[in-house]
C-alpha cells in the first residue's frame, strides 16, 4: 500500500506544481524539436571553396565544374596566388581550397605525376571530414575518365578501355543509414540524454522538496513511486518525441519498440539511486540542479553515443559503468530502434542495469535516511 499510496501522491503534484510540467512534458518535446533542427540536413551541404587554378587548361576547368556543379560545395573565391588562397582558408571565409598546378595537363596527357592539392580547414571536423570525402570522390571519378581517355587515345577500344582504366570497383553497401547522417546518428541518443536529466531534475526536486515525507517508512517504496510518477508523467512527451522524430526528422526507427521500453524503464530504474545520493549530499534543489545539470555532457561524452567505448581505456570504462548507468542505456537503445537490435543481444546490459540498480538504490537509501531522516539527525546530533 505505501507504493501506491506515494504513487497517487506523486502523481498528483505533477499538475500541482507547474515546474514539474514544464519538466517532465515541455521539456522533453522542447528539446527534440531544437536538437532535431540543428541537425536537420541530412549532410553538410553549400560548403564555401576557392579554387586556384594555374594551369587554365580544358583538364582543370573539367575539375573545376565538377565543384561547382557538386551540391556539397558552393565555389565562392577564385584567388590569384597561393598566399591568396592560404589567407581564405586562415580567414574563415572558405572551408576548402582546390590547387591546380601548372601543366597539369601536359604532364597527366604524357603519364607523368601530377597532383591537386585539397587544403582543408580542420578546426571543425565535421565539415573537414565531409570536404575531404567529397573531394576524393570527385578525384577518383575525374581520374578513372581521364585514365579511359588515354587509353582510348591509344586505339582501345572503350569497353575495353574502361576495364583496363578500372581493373576492380569498390561495392559499397551501407546499412540502417545509407546517407550517413548526424541526425539519425545522435539524435536517440539525445533523447537519452533528456530523459536522463529531466527524471533526474523531477526525482530530485521531490527528494528534496518532500524530504520529510520520503525519509519516513519505506523509503525504498516512496523512491520507486516518485520515479514510476515522474515516468508517467513523461509518457505522453516521449511518444510525441517518437512521432516528431519519425514524421518531421525522418529517422528510421525499425526496431522493436517494446524491447526499447522495456531498456527506458530499467534506465529509470538505474537514475534513482544516483539521484537519492545527490539529493543526500546537496540536501537543496539549487545545488542538486547545478551538479545535475554539469553531468549532462561528461555522461553523454562517456556513454559511446560519440565515440566507440571499446576506444576508451579499460579503466575509465570500468569506472564509468561503476558509476552512472547511461553507458548501459544511451547506445543501446539507439541501435535497438535504428538497427533493430533483438532483445537476445541486449540481455547483459539489462543484467547489468538490474545489478547497477540494486547496488545504488541501496547506497542511495543508506545516505538519504542519514540526511534527511529526523531522527537520525538527532541520534547524529546527541553523538556530536
Amino acid at each position: 500500500m505505501t507504493y501506491l499510496e506515494a504513487f497517487k501522491r506523486e502523481f498528483r503534484s505533477i499538475f500541482k506544481y507547474k515546474g514539474m510540467m514544464i519538466i517532465l512534458f515541455i521539456g522533453p518535446i522542447f528539446l527534440t524539436l531544437f536538437f532535431g533542427g540543428v541537425y536537420y540536413n541530412d549532410y553538410v551541404k553549400d560548403m564555401p571553396i576557392a579554387i586556384l587554378d594555374e594551369d587554365g587548361s580544358s583538364l582543370s576547368n573539367l575539375v573545376s565544374s565538377y565543384f561547382l556543379t557538386n551540391e556539397r560545395f558552393d565555389v565562392t573565391n577564385y584567388p590569384a596566388s597561393r598566399q591568396e588562397l592560404q589567407d581564405l582558408i586562415d580567414g574563415g571565409k572558405v572551408q576548402m581550397g582546390i590547387y591546380i598546378p601548372k601543366d597539369f595537363e601536359s604532364k597527366v596527357t604524357t603519364f607523368k605525376s601530377s597532383e591537386i592539392l585539397v587544403i582543408t580547414d580542420g578546426s571543425n571536423i565535421v565539415i573537414a571530414n565531409n570536404a575531404m570525402a567529397q573531394a576524393t570522390l570527385i578525384a577518383q571519378s575525374i581520374s578513372a575518365g581521364i585514365e579511359m581517355k588515354l587509353i582510348q587515345g591509344k586505339g582501345v577500344l572503350p569497353g575495353i578501355a574502361e576495364n583496363m582504366a578500372l581493373v576492380y570497383n569498390l561495392g559499397e553497401r551501407t546499412l540502417f543509414d545509407p546517407k550517413m547522417t548526424y541526425m539519425n546518428y545522435l539524435i536517440i541518443c539525445f533523447l537519452a540524454v533528456f530523459i536522463q536529466q529531466l527524471m533526474l531534475a523531477a526525482m530530485g526536486a521531490t527528494f528534496i522538496r518532500d524530504s520529510e515525507y520520503v525519509s519516513e517508512g519505506n523509503v525504498l517504496a516512496k523512491a520507486l513511486a516518485t520515479a514510476s510518477a515522474c515516468f508517467v508523467g513523461m509518457i505522453p512527451a516521449i511518444i510525441v518525441c517518437v512521432i516528431i522524430l519519425m514524421t518531421l526528422f525522418h529517422v528510421p526507427i525499425i526496431g522493436n519498440i517494446y524491447t526499447a521500453i522495456v531498456l527506458t524503464l530499467l534506465f529509470i530504474l538505474t537514475l534513482i539511486g544516483p539521484s537519492l545520493v545527490i539529493a543526500a549530499l546537496t540536501k537543496d534543489r539549487v545545488k542538486y540542479s547545478q551538479f545535475e545539470f554539469m553531468l549532462s555532457l561528461p555522461t553523454f561524452a562517456s556513454a559511446g553515443c560519440v565515440w566507440p567505448v571499446d576506444q576508451m581505456p579499460k579503466l575509465l570504462v570500468a569506472i564509468i559503468k561503476a558509476f552512472w548507468p547511461l553507458v548501459y542505456y544511451g547506445k543501446i537503445v539507439q541501435e535497438v530502434l535504428i538497427k533493430g537490435t533483438d532483445f537476445k543481444t541486449v540481455t547483459p546490459y539489462i543484467v547489468q542495469m538490474i545489478a547497477f540498480s540494486i547496488v545504488w538504490i541501496c547506497i542511495g537509501i543508506v545516505l538519504y535516511k542519514r540526511a534527511f531522516n529526523k531522527n537520525d539527525m538527532k541520534v547524529q546530533t546527541a553523538e556530536a
